[in-house]
């Protein structure tokens, strides 16, 4: 922080997209199996063969998007993932998440793609092939709901009634929900680009704001965090309304995280930012406790950073923070999830695990994503890093380095260091790291936020546990539950199973629990009635 302690929140750090993007694409080529290729000169000459963008036909063009000076495009990056033998959007698909969070006019630019529906054209046929589908619960791949999207909102066709528009948004959400990786990136995409659209934007917003109302919904956090990409007045007051009113401790979560990017772009009126001051400074005032989780606190610590306070409020709510956790007063006073030392000492830690070479003209930009993927005060900042990297050469080291580095028995047991290990590795870790996670579910001893974060880490990661393995998960988790916890708990709990496959398992024990099993019971009903098509689309 600058100056002393009554100053003023320290500022919060964002490593633009371009930059991101930028290096996501150095660290390929520079990495490429084919050797030939990590020349500039060598890689300008084989990606100009072919390619028919305006730009980057000489190494110096491609240079400055390597190094975020210049925005890259979307028909370059698709170029370089054909040059350097990557699937389709493996690049492409973390580089639209991470711009359509930070937004602004060089992303607007990005996202639209500079040609309106996609490059190769959707004739009107196939649009009204893919909205029908849609409507008629036929199975759509993330490229459908790409071309959907795309050509919904750049292409001339007006789609009539709202209620179409509104159905299309719904199965969108759900599918969005319960994909995964890549799956989930393209369909997350879609569902920003017709919530940004003015045509699109009211039904979308109506559909998550409506989602958000249901206590059993699965994505009460999502929905309302998603909301977050809509200017418009509806999704600010589904917001707020979520903060004052709220029908879950997860759809209150969902609004604090909304309300950081929401704040930042000036989505709010200035009634409407009063009124956010006004729960902001009773979250902070109260801490956390039965009603409010710590993740919550960090998370209106963050609106201090953005929030229009008068210097004697500012002044008064910096004095309440210093007697709240770590973790909050770094927030405050060095817009990190710890203090610059430790932060170093951190990411050091885990640079020093990787088995990984990395280039020399990579290791900045590394460094400062391992910071934000560990410290970045943002949850959705440390989840899309999380997502580039894993789209990086160093997914795989940098993976197993966290899960070297939970093994350790005091990392473990330090919730402030373990809990955002185990989030990273919810999207970085593969079937190698699964027994790390796995074990922290039931170990005994370890925080029970850190056992939390572990059951849900493990719904994302690859691999499969055998029946023992989930029989005891069940037991311990609903035999050690407290009351106050137990919402939190079991809803973590049933979604484990269910993003697993396991749900049939959790229905047979349900039914041999049946006083204990009550809550899953009820917080099941809405995976147990999730539509076939909807999970078969989710896995394209």
């Amino acid at each position: 922080m600058k100056g002393n302690a009554l100053a003023g929140p320290a500022a919060i750090r964002y490593m633009p997209w371009q930059v991101c993007a930028g290096w996501l694409l150095r660290a390929h080529r520079l990495c490429s199996a084919r050797t030939s290729l990590r020349s500039l000169p060598a890689f300008a000459r084989a990606f100009h063969d072919g390619y028919q963008g305006a730009a980057g036909r000489s190494p110096s063009s491609l240079s400055r998007w390597e190094t975020g000076r210049v925005p890259v495009t979307q028909e370059a990056v698709r170029r370089y993932e054909e040059v350097l033998g990557l699937p389709p959007y493996s690049l492409l698909a973390a580089i639209q998440t991470v711009a359509r969070h930070e937004g602004g006019a060089t992303a607007a630019v990005f996202l639209r793609g500079g040609s309106g529906p996609p490059v190769s054209g959707v004739p009107g046929i196939r649009f009204e092939s893919l909205l029908d589908r849609a409507l008629d619960g036929g199975v759509l791949t993330g490229d459908d709901w790409d071309s959907l999207s795309r050509t919904a909102v750049h292409g001339p066709a007006h789609v009539t009634p709202g209620r179409v528009r509104s159905a299309v948004a719904r199965r969108l959400l759900e599918e969005t929900l319960v994909s995964d990786g890549t799956s989930w990136m393209r369909r997350f995409e879609s569902l920003g680009r017709l919530m940004a659209d003015p045509r699109w934007g009211p039904e979308v917003t109506a559909v998550c704001s409506g989602a958000a109302e249901q206590p059993g919904h699965v994505g009460l956090i999502e929905a309302v965090c998603a909301l977050d990409g809509s200017p418009h007045p509806d999704a600010g007051r589904a917001v707020l309304r979520q903060l004052t009113h709220p029908t879950t401790q997860d759809s209150r979560y969902g609004a604090l995280l909304a309300c950081a990017r929401k704040s930042r772009r000036r989505h709010f009126d200035a009634g409407q930012t009063r009124t956010l001051v006004d729960v902001a400074d009773a979250i902070l005032t109260s801490g956390p406790g039965p009603e409010l989780s710590p993740a919550a606190v960090e998370a209106a610590a963050v609106l201090l950073h953005e929030l229009p306070l008068t210097p004697a409020h500012c002044a008064r709510l910096l004095r309440t923070v210093t007697h709240q956790n770590d973790t909050v007063r770094a927030i405050v006073l060095h817009g990190s999830l710890t203090d610059p030392a430790s932060a170093s000492v951190g990411v050091s830690r885990i640079l020093s695990r990787l088995t990984a070479e990395v280039p020399p003209q990579t290791a900045t930009v590394l460094s400062g994503l391992l910071d934000n993927l560990l410290h970045h005060p943002v949850a959705d900042v440390r989840l899309y890093t999380a997502m580039l990297l894993r789209a990086s050469p160093f997914g795989p080291a940098v993976a197993a380095a966290l899960a070297a580095e939970l093994r350790r028995s005091a990392t473990a047991r330090a919730e402030h260091r373990a809990i955002p290990l185990l989030h990273a590795l919810r999207v970085l870790a593969g079937p190698e790291q699964r027994d790390t996670v796995a074990n922290l579910t039931l170990e005994r001893g370890v925080p029970a936020g850190v056992a939390l974060a572990a059951v849900h880490a493990l719904s994302h990661v690859g691999g499969r546990s055998p029946e023992s393995y989930w029989r005891a998960l069940f037991d311990h988790h609903t035999a050690t539950i407290a009351a106050a916890d137990q919402y939190t708990v079991v809803k973590r709990l049933v979604y484990c199973f269910a993003m697993a496959g396991e749900l049939p398992l959790l229905t047979r024990l349900i039914e041999q629990e049946r006083d204990r099993a009550a809550p899953a019971r009820r917080l099941s009903v809405w995976w147990v009635s999730l539509a076939h098509h909807i999970s078969a689309s989710a896995r394209r």
